[in-house]
């Protein structure tokens, strides 16, 4: 059996969506994190940082960034 891309793509579609039927909040919330993370870590500092002002400004950049450098001089 093989599918075009259309067909392929509707499978793929259909599997996601069986799954998140199936999903309790905190499950969904756990994968959620995870394909986040995963897909973030492929970015640079730089990039990260720059979503993050973009999207919840540089306040909130400045913070998440001296969250992490002063926990590690602690």
């Amino acid at each position: 059996m093989t599918l075009n891309k259309e067909q392929f793509s509707k499978l793929v579609e259909n599997y996601a969506s069986h799954i998140i039927e199936g999903l309790d909040n905190d499950s969904l919330q756990m994968m959620v994190f995870d394909l986040l993370h995963r897909e973030y870590e492929t970015h640079t500092e730089e990039q990260i940082i720059g979503e993050i002002e973009e999207l919840y400004g540089e306040e909130v950049a400045t913070e998440f960034y001296n969250d992490v450098t002063v926990a590690e001089v602690s």
